[in-house]
């Protein structure tokens, strides 16, 4: 009894997963024929080994199943794809370019997947576009927010090494007997141990 279910829901989430394309309408037409064979099967068998009056009830079950999987899928198949709010999306990646408008009118490619709108407006270009999204995607990993490598000198690094300097400083001073054995720069005679 669960097969029906779970038959309707690898139908309906193919129906979803391909809305407004191909792929959703050949999910939804495969699970429809996949239905009506099991009808014309069923029909069959019952021929074969004669029990034909009670393809009736069979029939009463699944024609208003294979009526619900249908209408369910035909309604998922036309469901719009989610695209941006934004004015101006990428048609490749449907990356919201909004913000970046006057740049992207200006030739400049799509930060998310580096298709520009001529490209991105042919389904060779927005394919090409996937590729090389995918291959920069295996390439170089994304840096971690606020983990940031650079060699130009910021103000917590001119600090960190003016606090360094000072205690360098203070080591080599030579009034500090510290370095020479002893407690608070005083050496055995001073603190008045005499051996």
């Amino acid at each position: 009894m669960l097969l029906f279910v779970f038959f309707a829901i690898l139908v309906w989430y193919g129906c979803f997963q391909g809305r407004r394309r191909v792929g959703g309408i050949a999910a939804l037409a495969g699970g429809m024929f996949v239905l009506l064979m099991v009808n014309a099967v069923h029909f069959r068998v019952a021929q074969i080994f004669g029990y034909e009056h009670l393809v009736p009830v069979f029939r009463v079950l699944l024609y208003p199943y294979i009526a619900l999987v249908g209408g369910i899928g035909l309604f998922m198949v036309t469901l719009p794809i989610d695209l941006p709010r934004g004015e101006i999306h990428c048609k490749a990646c449907r990356y919201d370019l909004t913000d970046l408008k006057q740049e992207v009118l200006e030739g400049d490619p799509c930060p998310e997947c580096g298709a520009t709108i001529a490209e991105a407006s042919t389904r060779k270009g927005r394919r090409l576009a996937r590729k090389r999204r995918h291959a920069r995607s295996k390439l170089a990993p994304e840096p971690m927010i606020g983990l940031q490598l650079s060699s130009a000198p910021n103000e917590s690094d001119e600090a960190a090494e003016d606090q360094d300097e000072h205690r360098q400083a203070a080591d080599e001073d030579p009034l500090d007997r510290s370095a020479a054995g002893g407690v608070h720069g005083l050496d055995d005679r001073q603190r008045g141990c005499i051996a």
